[in-house]
């Protein structure tokens, strides 16, 4: 059985991790926890959003350490604690950082009580955004100074406090998630490159070069046309028959993991068609892999009317 996917709850402060965790599930006493590993405990958080289930740990770490290889590899979120009203705040939570950066997650949070502008003792909000933003990491207040009369004025105001921990752990593509309305179980592909890297001819390959061969589709509007035999007269009909092909009558993850793994084919399917289809072309697929996900198609209105999505 896979082990579930772990989110590190860890602080600096005399602020205990658990207290953490007793917020991001909204409850005032925690379950017993399970030892997953010496000096880790985990809480069982069940997220249900308007998209997807999944069940995942919440982990209390006391002490600076990596675990097994096993629960590195599951750690996807790290959130630690600081204490903002020390001088050296920031030098205590890089002290971790040698730790939690071979966790490599995609949600990194540090937080704390309430960062001010100007504080006679204590590090400044300026300079802890500075810091998150050379780390990786987003600056969340539990308790941030709030300015009622510009509040009033805004027509969006940004969530605040544990309810952005909370929205960022659920904006997370975690890798067992289920999805509602779709297929109950990503496949091993989609997996593989929710975890870091998807498979092409039996090599990794990084997402980021994945989501450059997808953007990539529509460049290069001034290169030569490739004449070759398997692209001559390639139309945007062409690419819309192999999208519904792959995608299947279903669609859902499996069509989704379908067409990463055709994506490369159809980049070099389209490098000899005109800019104006190669657009037509891009748009196509990135609506397909919008659909293939769970994505509302009226979500994705005027996808390219401005001409600046695509062009």
């Amino acid at each position: 059985m896979e082990p579930k996917p772990c989110a590190v709850i860890a602080s600096c402060t005399s602020t205990h991790p658990q207290e953490i965790i007793k917020l991001i599930l909204g409850v005032d006493e925690l379950p017993k926890p399970s030892q997953i590993e010496d000096g880790i405990y985990a809480y069982p958080w069940h997220i249900d959003t308007k998209y997807y289930t999944t069940d995942v740990n919440l982990c209390s770490v006391e002490k600076k350490t990596l675990g097994s290889e096993q629960f590195a590899m599951s750690v996807e979120a790290v959130v630690i604690h600081f204490d903002s009203n020390k001088n050296d705040g920031l030098a205590a939570v890089e002290s971790w950082l040698s730790f939690l950066k071979e966790f490599e997650p995609e949600v990194q949070i540090l937080l704390c009580e309430r960062c001010h502008e100007n504080p006679s003792v204590g590090v400044c909000r300026v300079t802890a955004q500075e810091w998150c933003v050379e780390q990786g990491f987003e600056l969340v207040e539990l308790n941030p100074e709030l300015d009622t009369e510009w509040e009033a004025e805004q027509d969006f105001i940004e969530t605040t406090g544990i309810k952005r921990v909370v929205q960022a752990m659920h904006a997370h593509l975690w890798p067992n998630l289920r999805m509602k309305g779709k297929p109950q179980h990503l496949s091993r592909t989609v997996q593989s490159m929710l975890n870091g890297g998807e498979t092409v001819g039996g090599e990794r390959c990084p997402v980021s070069e994945l989501v450059q061969n997808l953007q990539n589709v529509q460049l290069g509007a001034h290169s030569e046309p490739v004449h070759d035999a398997s692209v001559t007269g390639a139309n945007i009909n062409d690419i819309e028959d192999r999208i519904d092909e792959l995608l299947g009558d279903s669609g859902g993850v499996a069509g989704f993991s379908s067409l990463f793994e055709q994506l490369h084919n159809m980049k070099e399917h389209v490098q000899g068609l005109p800019s104006d289809q190669r657009k037509a072309c891009a748009e196509e697929v990135v609506m397909a892999f919008w659909r293939a996900i769970g994505g509302d198609a009226d979500e994705l209105d005027g996808l390219g009317e401005s001409g600046s999505t695509f062009g």
